[in-house]
């Protein structure tokens, strides 16, 4: 319904005319403000119709308290899961989607090594606990799955040399020690040195 093309008679009476434009102007407002475009898109659809795409697609493991992404990312990979479950890649599939990167090989007959990464997820018992819920979903039952949780940490290393100069003096029967300290790929070191000195003199009579 537009304000250029009416349904009513042209004999429609100016109450009925205003209606219409009232009707239609709500309609227009719905409509804008409708997830219709977005309904079915996982990563772009209203956070509340999330549980009800998951079981449209056939999502097996459910936890209302992951975190958002991390559920977009289950129901937007649940087709794709469910093709695979049962499979090493539908283990590692499932895990990706809670924003891990996995590693899963073949240990032994009926046995699954499961390597998964930490990214930004607490290394704790709840973690692991849900990692464990999601591979019990789409392993096969007669797998038996080993799981290490790993912690990544990239740094850099750097290498810088300090220069000063001045006076220095050393007092007393023996000179100070250069001071060394190394690390686990740090090395350092320190030379004490002064350059004022106050002797006091005790005057004699």
């Amino acid at each position: 319904m537009t304000s250029d093309v009416s349904i009513q008679p042209d004999n429609r009476s100016g109450l009925q005319h205003a209606l219409e434009n009232l009707l239609d102007e709500c309609l227009a407002t719905i409509e804008s403000q409708a997830p219709y475009r977005t309904l079915l898109f996982p990563r772009n659809t209203p956070a509340q119709y999330l549980p009800a795409l998951a079981i449209e697609r056939g999502v097996l493991d459910w936890a209302a308290d992951d975190a958002e992404q991390s559920v977009r990312g289950t129901v937007a990979n649940g087709l794709i899961i469910q093709s695979h479950a049962c499979t090493r890649q539908g283990i590692a599939d499932a895990l990706a989607a809670l924003g891990f990167n996995v590693t899963v090989e073949r240990s032994g007959p009926y046995a699954l090594s499961v390597i998964a990464h930490l990214m930004e997820q607490p290394l704790d018992e709840a973690t692991t606990r849900r990692v464990l819920a999601r591979i019990n979903a789409y392993k096969a039952e007669r797998d038996i799955a080993s799981l290490q949780l790993v912690r990544e940490v990239i740094t850099r290393a750097y290498i810088g040399v300090a220069i000063t100069t001045g006076t220095e003096i050393s007092i007393g029967p023996k000179k100070p020690d250069d001071i060394s300290l190394t690390a686990s790929g740090f090395s350092a070191c320190a030379i004490y040195a002064v350059t004022d000195i106050t002797i006091p003199f005790r005057e004699t009579a």
